[in-house]
């Protein structure tokens, strides 16, 4: 999408997944509150796709999917909503469950048609102040130094991927929080709003200057189907120009058996004001229904240069390499991804 010939959104994972044949230029009509959200920035075209409709006498190209959040704050109260709008065809769509693995039976699978939307994010916080709030809504999880869908990282993959795009983290899910933080640690409890779900619990301390340690715990095991518990432990310290970090993350899944266990080491270095490294080394050991048996076991190195074009503009390259010791899962093939991002 353009304005005034300035990018205002792309969808940074199209290079990835797809291979660009030929690039179309197209348009899109929005009305409405979504209108809004694009002037003030808050549109994301990641998991979109373009595709084409053969008419009586022309061909048209349309987009599929547009995410769009909207942002709300007055006082102590705030809130933020994030959708996906679909339009054109018939198109199934497969949600990644709260345990964070594709193909699980507490998946989500349905179709979308023209006009249809998927609500990804949806909450209302109040701030009491003196540190002290409560969230409530449908809210991404504590879980993890990268977070399943974080803002900002440091290189294009996730640690954990041999699976699906991300192994152990969990999503977004329905439920309410209460969080409260000082200066020197930080406690949030969030409950899940269906009947027999769970619950996770995150405690951080930043006691010591440039210093970050965080323990999160999920546990799901009430519900008939699809239950499982899950653990991150990582730990971060920022010196001066070097940011080091550590993790070590576990998913349980109790129906099936299965579980998943990950470990993750980086190190961030500013060269310059504008050039950036990362170096990050993963390892992931996936074992079967008996817990006996290895599904995969192997480990994953990443390089990753970034640079700073202004204050708008920024870019990264990744080259990742997977070494599998041992496994019925086949090795992953070596990632090559660049990523562009453009803010204002």
């Amino acid at each position: 999408m353009k304005k005034f010939n300035s990018i205002i959104a792309q969808n940074r994972k199209a290079k990835f997944n797809y291979t660009i044949i030929e690039n179309i230029e197209v348009g899109m009509v929005l009305n409405g509150a979504e209108v809004k959200s694009i002037r003030r920035g808050k549109v994301s075209l990641d998991n979109s796709y373009a595709a084409e409709k053969k008419g009586d006498d022309s061909e048209t190209s349309f987009v599929g999917q547009v995410e769009i959040a909207l942002d709300f704050s007055s006082g102590p109260v705030s809130a933020s909503v994030d959708f996906d709008l679909y339009d054109g065809g018939s198109t199934t769509v497969v949600a990644v469950g709260p345990d964070g693995l594709p193909g699980t039976a507490d998946d989500t699978t349905y179709d979308v048609t023209d006009g249809d939307s998927a609500l990804e994010e949806a909450l209302v916080t109040y701030d009491f102040g003196n540190g002290l709030s409560i969230t409530g809504g449908k809210m991404l999880s504590y879980m993890g130094f990268e977070a399943y869908d974080p803002t900002n990282m440091y290189q294009y993959s996730y640690a954990y991927d041999v699976l699906g795009v991300q192994d152990i983290y969990d999503a977004y899910d329905v439920g309410a929080s209460i969080d409260y933080g000082t200066d020197t640690f930080s406690i949030g409890v969030w409950s899940s709003l269906e009947a027999d779900a769970g619950y996770e619990l995150a405690l951080a301390f930043t006691g010591i200057e440039n210093f970050t340690a965080k323990a999160i715990w999920s546990d799901f095991s009430a519900p008939a189907s699809g239950a499982y518990e899950k653990s991150t432990y990582w730990i971060s310290y920022q010196m001066d120009k070097l940011l080091l970090a550590a993790e070590v993350a576990e998913n349980d899944q109790l129906d099936s058996g299965q579980d998943v266990e990950g470990m993750m080491i980086m190190a961030n270095y500013a060269v310059s004001d504008a050039v950036g490294l990362t170096l990050r080394y993963s390892e992931e050991e996936v074992t079967g229904a008996t817990n006996s048996t290895v599904a995969y076991d192997g480990s994953k190195i990443t390089i990753s240069p970034s640079y700073v074009f202004n204050d708008s503009f920024s870019g990264l390259i990744e080259y990742s390499s997977y070494d599998k010791d041992a496994g019925t899962i086949a090795e992953p093939e070596e990632l090559v991804a660049v990523e562009f991002i453009y803010t204002f």
